[in-house]
């Protein structure tokens, strides 16, 4: 078996007319070859480099998410997720969102499964430095997520617990300052097989590669239920939908593909990305932040820390529409952007009963 992981680097590096690209089975085996010991670290770093330089193929990355599957318990297929939502990318200069968005799901009775490595740039904004501000439970387990989405409908798990090749992967990363295709792998990871998984990109015509890997993903290893898999631009690269300007959408299943444009809810709303570091200083602050926009649908205003709030609060809200947007429809509950817009602002209303009008609503543009 070690000769057999040997040819696969032989395979890569033969030169510009000996060289070849890699099979979906022997780019799976280049992972699971690794876990098993048959491969060195010198081995899997010079695959992943020759790979990166003439770029991964659609079966690179596919073999490469399954190989990764592989090494995952299966016992994260019995916690009974309904939302698979990766989040790797982190943000630049701005808050997630999302989590208010992801909180409106779990009220609504789904079982949203949160995941993502907050060690890898460590630099952006992660969502497990904010879980806690919301009450999203963290578990580091199958059973304690199974335990937390009984009971709350929501949980954030950190990657590492998932596999210990997430951390073999960052090391490289950090150790050779160069990215490879395990960044897009990662997110095509659904480890709980939820019916429902999103995928977010950032760089263009990595869009139209996340529809070919799912495709291939779900012809090469078919589940018993259908799985519909989500794929926009995020914000800054990150699981969120940009509220701001208008979002393709496409939805891949095992029978084919749909597109939509979720639309712009906000105009011109500029200039709002700094605030984020300005509040940096105060984590308690950030934490009464989300609460605030969660229990009220407004900013407390009482700090000076806090510019614009009225327009802060608009992107708040709007990029959780957005979000629920997107998701009604990847779940199929209707077929209009339009219907899927009224959807999430009904849910944004009604998460908590109590809101009694304090909801501000943003600028909505019928398309």
């Amino acid at each position: 078996m070690k000769k057999s992981y040997q040819a696969l680097v032989k395979a890569l590096g033969r030169g510009v007319k000996g060289s070849r690209s890699l099979t979906l089975e022997e780019s799976k085996f280049l992972v699971t070859g690794f876990y098993d010991g048959y491969g060195t670290r010198a081995q899997l770093a010079t695959s992943l480099m020759l790979m990166r330089v003439r770029g991964e193929t659609i079966d690179e990355i596919a073999g490469v998410t399954l190989g990764i599957q592989s090494t995952i318990s299966p016992e994260w297929k019995t916690i009974d997720a309904s939302i698979d939502w990766p989040c790797y990318a982190g943000k630049r200069d701005m808050l997630p969102w999302l989590l208010l968005a992801a909180k409106v799901l779990a009220k609504e009775g789904e079982r949203v499964l949160l995941h993502g490595d907050p060690h890898s740039l460590s630099h952006r904004l992660h969502i497990a430095r904010y879980v806690a501000s919301l009450g999203i439970p963290v578990v580091s387990s199958a059973k304690e997520a199974k335990s937390a989405l009984d009971s709350a409908g929501i949980c954030y798990l950190d990657a590492d617990h998932l596999t210990p090749l997430v951390s073999v992967f960052r090391s490289l990363h950090q150790e050779l300052g160069l990215r490879s295709l395990f960044q897009t792998a990662i997110r095509c990871v659904n480890p709980a097989s939820a019916p429902v998984s999103l995928r977010s990109y950032f760089h263009p015509g990595l869009d139209k590669v996340h529809v070919k890997v799912a495709r291939s993903i779900a012809l090469f290893s078919p589940e018993s239920k259908e799985i519909r898999v989500g794929i926009f631009k995020g914000v800054q690269g990150e699981t969120e939908v940009n509220p701001r300007i208008a979002t393709e959408l496409s939805i891949v299943t095992d029978h084919g593909q749909e597109g939509f444009v979720i639309p712009t809810l906000l105009e011109g709303v500029i200039g709002i990305t700094k605030f984020t570091s300005q509040l940096e200083i105060d984590q308690k602050q950030i934490a009464e932040l989300f609460i605030s926009i969660w229990q009220r649908g407004e900013l407390i205003s009482h700090d000076e820390l806090i510019p614009d709030t009225q327009r802060v609060t608009q992107l708040a809200i709007a990029s959780v529409l957005s979000s629920l947007s997107a998701i009604y429809l990847i779940k199929g509950r209707c077929q209009r952007t339009k219907v899927a817009t009224q959807l999430a602002l009904k849910a944004w209303k009604n998460r908590e009963n109590k809101l009694k009008g304090l909801v501000k609503k943003p600028v909505l543009e019928e398309r």
